[in-house]
C-alpha cells in the first residue's frame, strides 16, 4: 500500500494490538458534531488544519547487518525512512546524532537499527558481550514499553540481543543477571545516579564494551531536573572513560528550537541534528476552545468562565459515546481525577454497544509500531463491535445535552488546580507578609519537566511484568463501577502505585479503556495506537509539550482531531486569541543550568565517591568547579589529598540530592482507619496540598486529611465528602543578594541576580465548591521554608508613576495586577509552567528602595526561568500589558490578572493602572 497513506509509529509498542479500537472517521466529521448548537459553536476560536504529508524512503546504510534489515523486514517495514537512515549512517560513524522530528515520525527506529547491528558484531566476541547499550527514559513506563518493542523487534536474532530493564521495580534476584549478561540496559536518569554510578565497578564489564547512550524525550530533561540529568550524564562520561570507553550518544526528541545546542548543554557533546522530518502524516484538526462565561461571579465580582477541567470531562463524554478513542490530558492529578469522575457518571447511563463480548487483543506484525516501510493494513485491528454497535454509538443522544454535574459546573480553575493533591501544580499561592508585599509564589514547587517525570517515576512497569496481552484478573483501576460505558472511562496519573499502573497500560494497549484522563505522565512516547482525538485541558506549558500531546492521536496515519481547551487564566485566553503564537511561532529551546551550583555540588560529590576528582575533571564540570570544590572542604564534605579530592563519609554522596527536585523524600498519604497507602505527594509539595484538613482526592475518592507528620513523611487521611475544597495560603518576604546584571530602560532600571524567599504556609481557605464562596479560614502551624534562587525584577520611579496617572492608592493593585500577568504570560517566553515560577509586588522594597516587581525561579539556585524572562523582557512584558489590555472584562478577571495562586484572595488589582504601568515602562525598552 503506498507509503503516503500509512504513517506508522516508530514508538515501541507491546506484543498485541488493541483488538476494541474505536471508528476513526474524518476529523472534520467529529468535530462538527462536537460543536453543534449555537451554544457549542461559539467556543471554538480558531481551527488549524494540518494538511497529509507525503513520506520520502531511503535505503539503510550498507554497515546495518543484514540480520537486522530482515527483522525490520519481517515487522513489516521494507525500507527506511530518510532522516532515519541518515540518524542511523551517523551513529554508525561515531557521531552523537539529536534527532528532532514530530511525535511518530520512526525517531525509535533510527537509533534501534544501528544499536541492534553494533550488540550484534558484538555478539560474535569470546565473551558474547563486546558491545553494549544503555537506553535512558524519564519514565519507567517508557523504558518497559521500549524493552518489549526490542524484545518483539529483535526476536530472529535469538539471544544475540539480550535487552533488560534495570530500575526500582527490578527484583535484587535479577539485578545481578542484568549487570552480567544483557547487552542493552534500559533504565531512568534516577537509577543511573543511585545505583549504577555508585556501584560502578559491578558494571565495569558492561561499561568497558559501552558504545552507545541512547537519550529519549531528551526535550523533557528541563529547568532543574534537566540540570541534574547533565550532570548525572558528566559523571557517567568520566567513569566510561575510566574504563576506556567514549560512549556516542544518541538522543530523540520532541520538535524543539536548536535541538543541538540543547543536547550539547544536556551530554556536554555538541551532536549532529537531524530536524527534516520525511515520514508521511494523515491530516488533523487542531481546534482552539474557549469555555463559556457562567452566571457566578469569582473574586471581586469579577466573571467567571466554565472551567476547562468542566468542559474536558463534557468533551470526554460526548467523544466516548460517539466511540471515539480519546486521551484527555490534564496538568493536575486532581483534574485526571475529577474528568474521569464526571465522564463515568455521565456515561454510566449509556448503554455498551451490542456486538461480540470482549476479547483480549491478538498479536499482529509490529510494523505499525516501528514507524516506516510499505506493509499492508492500517493497523486498527477486528471491528468487535460489529457494525451495528459502532452505529448505536453514533445514534445516541449528545451527551452534552444531557443534566449537568454540578460540582463541577462552578468550580473555578484555581480550586481544580490547588484543592487535595495537585501534586503536579507544585504549591498554591501567598499572601502579603505583614501587609507589606503581594506575593504568588511556588517555593520549591517541582518543575514540570520534574513533575511530570516524578509522577511517572511513582510506578510504571518493572520488566518482565508487562508484555502485552488483555488486562489480566480484574477490573482496571479507577475505571466506573456503574454499568454502561462506564467502565471503559479511567485516570492515568503519579501517584499510583506499580501495580495500579501497570494494570492501566495493559488496559489502554489492548484496548480495554476508551477513554482516558491522563497528566503529563502519558504525554511521553509510550506507545498508545488508535487513538482518534486528544483533548488538551488548558496550555501544557511548552509549545513542544503542547504537539507532543496532540500527536498522541493519529498514530496509525489516520486523522485525528486535537483540541486545546482554555483555562481561565492570562496565557491560555491569549493563546486562543492569537493562534499565530502556537501555529506560527518555532517551538522553545530547552532551557537548563548545569552549572547552577545547587546542582553541581551535590553531583561533585557524588563523582568523588565514584573516582577522586582531580583538576583535570575541571573542564568537564564547568567553571565554577574549582571554587565548589574548596566550599565542600571548608564544609567537611570532602577531603583533599595528594590524588584528589575524596569522599569521605559513611553516607552515600549520591543520597545528597533528588534529581527531581522534589526536595526531600516524598509523603506517604495513609488512610487512618485502615492503614492502607494510598499514594504519594511530592515534599515540596505537602505543606500547601495535605495540610491538616486539606481535602485529598484519590481515585474518585475524597478524602480529608487529619494530621500531617513532617518528620515521618506521612499524611493520614479519612474518607469524607465535605462540600467544599481548600487553598492553601501563605506569607512571603523576599531579599536581594546580588544584582548581576541590569539595564537601563530609562529612569526605570530591568535586573537579574540571586535573591532569599522565605515562605510559610500560614492558613487555608474552605470555598464551596459550586459558587468558589469563600465558607471560612483555619489557621496551620507549619515551619517556614527559605529559598536562594535567582530572579528579574524591574523597577519604577516616581516620575514614571506620575506619567502612568498611578497614585499612590492604585500604585499596589497596579503592580500587583502587572505582576499577576507578566507570570501568566511568561511560559511563551521560557520553557516554564505558571507554577515553576513565584512573584512578589511591593511599592516600597527595602533593598532597591522603589516600587518593584519580582519574579522569580521556584527552585534552588534558579533554572533559568528567570534568566530566560530578562533576555526576552521587552517581549515578555509587551505581551504581557497587551493580554490585560484585550481582555473585555471590566476591572480583572483570570483570563488577564487574577491569578489562582494568590493567597491574597487577588487584592489589591487594579487592571486599568497596570496596562498604563506597563505601557510607562515599555516606553524606554531596549
Amino acid at each position: 500500500m503506498a507509503n503516503e497513506q500509512h504513517t506508522r509509529s516508530a514508538r515501541v509498542r507491546p506484543r498485541a494490538e488493541p483488538d476494541r479500537s474505536a471508528p476513526h472517521g474524518d476529523p472534520r466529521d467529529v468535530l462538527a458534531r462536537l460543536t453543534r448548537g449555537t451554544d457549542r459553536a461559539g467556543r471554538v476560536t480558531h481551527t488549524e488544519h494540518l494538511p497529509p504529508r507525503n513520506g520520502r524512503h531511503a535505503q539503510w546504510p550498507d554497515r546495518i547487518r543484514p540480520e537486522v534489515i530482515e527483522a525490520v523486514r519481517r515487522a513489516g517495514i521494507d525500507r527506511p525512512w530518510e532522516h532515519q537512515a541518515r540518524a542511523a549512517a551517523h551513529a554508525l560513524d561515531g557521531d552523537s546524532v539529536i534527532i528532532a522530528t514530530g511525535t511518530a515520525s520512526g525517531k525509535s527506529l533510527s537509533y534501534l537499527a544501528p544499536v541492534l547491528s553494533t550488540l550484534l558484531d558484538g555478539a560474535e566476541a569470546p565473551n558474547g558481550r563486546g558491545t553494549t547499550a544503555l537506553y535512558l527514559a524519564p519514565t519507567k513506563a517508557l523504558a518497559a514499553d521500549q524493552r518489549r518493542a526490542v524484545t518483539d523487534l529483535a526476536a530472529p536474532l535469538g539471544t544475540a540481543v539480550r535487552p533488560a530493564v534495570f530500575d526500582g521495580d527490578t527484583p535484587f534476584e535479577e539485578r545481578e543477571w542484568v549487570r552480567q549478561y544483557a547487552n542493552y540496559v534500559l533504565t531512568n536518569p534516577d537509577m543511573l545516579h543511585r545505583g549504577l554510578l555508585p556501584g560502578h565497578a559491578r558494571w565495569s564489564s558492561f561499561l568497558r564494551a559501552l558504545r552507545y547512550v541512547v537519550i529519549d524525550e531528551c526535550h523533557t530533561y528541563r529547568g532543574v531536573f534537566g540540570s541534574h540529568v547533565a550532570q548525572v550524564l558528566r559523571r557517567l562520561r568520566r567513569v566510561c572513560a575510566r574504563y576506556g570507553t567514549e560512549p556516542v550518544f544518541l538522543l530523540a526528541s520532541a520538535t524543539a528550537a536548536s535541538p543541538g545546542e540543547g543536547a550539547a548543554r544536556l551530554t556536554g557533546v555538541r551532536p549532529v541534528e537531524i530536524t527534516e522530518d520525511t515520514s508521511p502524516r494523515g491530516e488533523t484538526v487542531f481546534a482552539l476552545w474557549e469555555p463559556p462565561l457562567t452566571e457566578y461571579e469569582g473574586e471581586r465580582g469579577a466573571p467567571v468562565r466554565r472551567t476547562a477541567t468542566a468542559e474536558s470531562a463534557e468533551l470526554l463524554t460526548d467523544l466516548a459515546a460517539q466511540g471515539v478513542r480519546t486521551v484527555a490530558f490534564v496538568r493536575s492529578r486532581r483534574g485526571a481525577e475529577l474528568i474521569s469522575l464526571i465522564a463515568q457518571d455521565r456515561l454510566a447511563a449509556v448503554p455498551a454497544p451490542r456486538g461480540p463480548a470482549p476479547e483480549r487483543a491478538r498479536p499482529r506484525p509490529a510494523a505499525a509500531a516501528l514507524g516506516a516501510g510499505d506493509g499492508d493494513g492500517d493497523g486498527d485491528g477486528d471491528d468487535v463491535h460489529g457494525l451495528q454497535g459502532r452505529q448505536e454509538l453514533r445514534e445516541l443522544p449528545e451527551l452534552h445535552r444531557l443534566p449537568e454535574i454540578p460540582e463541577l459546573c462552578g468550580l473555578q480553575e484555581a480550586d481544580a488546580a490547588a484543592v487535595g493533591a495537585s501534586t503536579t501544580d507544585a504549591s498554591s499561592g501567598g499572601a502579603s507578609s505583614g501587609g507589606a508585599s503581594v506575593r504568588d509564589a511556588s517555593v520549591g514547587g517541582a518543575s514540570v519537566g520534574g513533575a511530570a517525570a516524578g509522577d511517572a517515576v511513582a510506578g510504571g512497569a518493572a520488566a518482565g511484568e508487562v508484555s502485552g496481552g488483555g488486562v489480566a484478573g480484574g477490573p482496571v483501576p479507577g475505571a466506573g463501577r456503574r454499568g454502561g460505558l462506564s467502565s471503559r472511562i479511567a485516570a492515568y496519573r503519579g501517584g499510583y502505585l506499580p501495580e495500579e499502573r501497570r494494570a492501566l497500560e495493559r488496559a489502554l494497549h489492548t484496548g480495554e479503556l476508551l477513554g482516558l484522563a491522563a497528566t503529563n505522565a502519558l504525554e511521553l512516547g509510550i506507545d498508545i495506537s488508535g487513538l482518534d482525538a486528544v483533548l488538551i485541558t488548558g496550555y501544557p506549558g511548552t509549545r513542544a509539550s503542547l504537539w507532543q500531546q496532540a500527536g498522541r492521536a493519529g498514530r496509525a496515519g489516520q486523522g485525528a482531531l486535537a483540541i486545546m481547551i482554555a483555562r481561565d487564566e492570562p496565557l491560555d485566553t491569549y493563546l486562543v486569541h492569537h493562534p499565530e503564537s502556537i501555529f506560527a511561532t518555532p517551538v522553545e529551546s530547552t532551557v537548563l543550568d548545569p552549572h547552577n551550583p545547587y546542582v553541581l555540588a551535590p553531583h561533585l560529590c557524588a563523582a568523588a565517591a565514584e573516582i577522586p576528582l582531580t583538576e583535570a575533571d575541571f573542564p568537564l564540570f564547568g567553571p565554577e568547579t574549582g571554587q565548589l570544590l574548596r566550599k565542600l572542604e571548608e564544609r567537611k564534605l570532602l577531603r583533599r589529598r595528594s590524588s584528589g579530592w575524596h569522599w569521605t563519609r559513611k553516607e552515600r554522596a549520591a543520597d545528597l540530592t533528588d534529581i527531581r527536585g522534589s526536595g526531600g523524600r516524598p509523603v506517604q498519604v495513609v488512610e487512618e482507619g485502615t492503614g492502607r497507602l494510598l499514594g504519594t505527594v511530592d515534599a515540596a509539595a505537602a505543606h500547601t496540598t495535605v495540610h491538616e484538613g486539606a481535602v485529598h482526592l484519590h481515585q474518585g475518592r475524597t478524602y480529608v486529611v487529619r494530621s500531617l507528620d513532617l518528620e515521618d513523611s506521612a499524611a493520614l487521611v479519612e474518607e469524607a465528602s465535605p462540600p467544599w475544597t481548600t487553598m492553601a495560603r501563605d506569607t512571603t518576604s523576599l531579599a536581594v543578594l546580588e544584582t548581576e546584571a541590569e539595564v537601563p530602560w530609562g529612569d526605570a532600571r530591568l535586573c537579574f541576580g540571586s535573591v532569599e524567599v522565605t515562605n510559610q504556609v500560614v492558613s487555608y481557605l474552605r470555598r464551596r465548591v459550586i459558587t468558589g464562596e469563600v465558607l471560612g479560614e483555619s489557621k496551620l502551624d507549619l515551619p517556614p521554608r527559605t529559598l536562594r534562587t535567582r530572579a528579574v525584577w524591574w523597577t519604577v520611579t516616581e516620575d514614571q508613576l506620575d506619567a502612568a496617572r498611578i497614585t499612590p492608592e492604585i500604585l499596589a493593585g497596579s503592580l500587583h495586577a502587572a505582576e499577576h500577568a507578566a507570570i501568566g504570560i511568561l511560559p511563551l517566553f521560557a520553557t516554564c509552567d505558571r507554577w515553576d515560577i513565584g512573584g512578589v509586588s511591593i511599592a516600597l522594597h527595602p533593598d532597591t528602595l522603589l516600587p518593584t516587581v519580582f519574579v522569580y525561579d521556584g527552585q534552588p539556585g534558579g533554572a533559568g526561568f528567570a534568566e530566560r524572562a530578562f533576555h526576552t523582557a521587552r517581549a515578555w512584558l509587551t505581551a504581557t500589558r497587551d493580554a490585560i489590555a484585550s481582555c473585555e472584562c471590566e476591572a480583572g478577571c483570570p483570563s488577564c490578572i487574577q491569578s489562582p495562586k494568590c493567597g491574597n484572595a487577588n487584592d489589591p488589582l487594579h487592571k486599568r493602572g497596570a496596562v498604563r504601568l506597563l505601557t510607562e515602562l515599555l516606553r524606554s525598552a531596549v
